[in-house]
């Protein structure tokens, strides 16, 4: 029952106006002309690519700088504040390395972790940064979507589904928001939201049904990834936290084919439809969140060797560079 009525205190938080420019938006459901939420449980056909699209500004990236040498080597005061408040990461592998369990041992992929346990993800790279003080609630989800949905890998359910379920980014926000809440004070004990890449439309384990049913997404389903990551921002915008988004890694420092093959997976995204995911994404978050804080955080990226993930250095460089993004946004928000 408390669990509930907690619950219910964030839910009351969402209801209120994320922000009073922003009443245009429905929260919950996205509406760019055209391009409206659709729900992904089903196939449909792949309308190809080299359409046009709309063109958008640039985001505002924060770049702080950073030692790509040595990411313990400071080029930024290195104290971190002692009353910082915790940061909440949510998404999927990028934020959090292990596949999440429910009741018991019930687990989409068996409840298995990237590398086999050997991997350093940018929360918890968060935890160990000299320029943090380590207070971190990191609520992402390794192989997760942005909506609830079972996994269907074929390689381990032979054409049927999981049954256990990856939680969607607005219930990962909703269990972070929650960790926070102060009986004392009825706030919420956070100011900033590390909103990571999802698995959308990046392989064919990402629509919640048996991968043979699956094609790859056209521009409209990756629009609807967009509007469902601007949902996850308005959430944060509803709770008092600024969200923080980063672009996708590189295509080139990516290999693909070896992120397929590594994951027992029917088919990947191609580098094109990758670019242009990001593009699209990016370009969304840009126009419809201004004020949310982009910082390029796997501008610099080596994989560990699976084609997709951070190697240590990679995680451990990309957390200096977002905690240097938030000192700079600190100090002024307006940068």
């Amino acid at each position: 029952m408390r669990y509930l009525a907690l619950s219910a205190v964030v839910l009351a938080a969402l209801a209120q106006p994320a922000l009073a420019d922003r009443d245009r938006h429905d929260r919950g459901h996205y509406d760019r002309g055209q391009h409206q939420k659709t729900e992904r449980g089903h196939s449909h056909e792949h309308r190809g690519r080299g359409h046009n699209h709309d063109e958008h500004d640039e985001p505002q990236q924060c770049e702080a700088p950073a030692n790509p040498g040595n990411p313990d080597t400071p080029t930024t005061p290195t104290t971190p504040s002692s009353d910082r408040l915790p940061i909440l990461v949510v998404g999927a592998s990028y934020g959090n390395g292990n596949v999440p369990f429910q009741t018991g041992l019930e687990s989409p992929l068996l409840g298995l972790a990237v590398n086999g346990g050997n991997y350093l993800s940018l929360g918890d790279a968060l935890i160990r940064s000299s320029l943090h003080n380590g207070y971190v609630i990191n609520e992402a989800q390794a192989s997760s979507t942005t909506f609830t949905r079972e996994s269907c890998r074929t390689a381990l359910y032979g054409g049927a589904c999981s049954g256990a379920e990856f939680d969607g980014y607005d219930v990962q926000i909703q269990r972070a928001a929650s960790r926070t809440y102060s009986l004392s004070t009825g706030e919420f004990n956070a100011d900033y939201v590390v909103i990571t890449a999802p698995n959308d439309c990046l392989h064919s384990d990402a629509f919640g049904i048996p991968e043979a049913e699956t094609v790859a997404c056209d521009i409209e389903d990756m629009y609807d990834v967009a509007g469902r990551m601007i949902e996850a921002g308005m959430m944060a915008y509803a709770l008092g936290m600024t969200p923080i988004y980063a672009p996708y890694p590189p295509v080139e420092a990516l290999d693909l084919d070896l992120f397929q093959t590594s994951s027992l997976l029917q088919w990947v995204i191609s580098p094109e439809d990758y670019q242009l995911l990001n593009d699209t994404v990016m370009g969304e978050i840009a126009n419809e969140l201004p004020e949310a804080l982009v910082v390029d955080y796997w501008a610099n990226f080596t994989h560990l060797g699976d084609g997709i993930h951070p190697d240590v250095q990679t995680s451990e460089r990309a957390a200096r560079t977002l905690m240097q993004a938030i000192q700079q946004h600190e100090v002024n928000p307006a940068l």
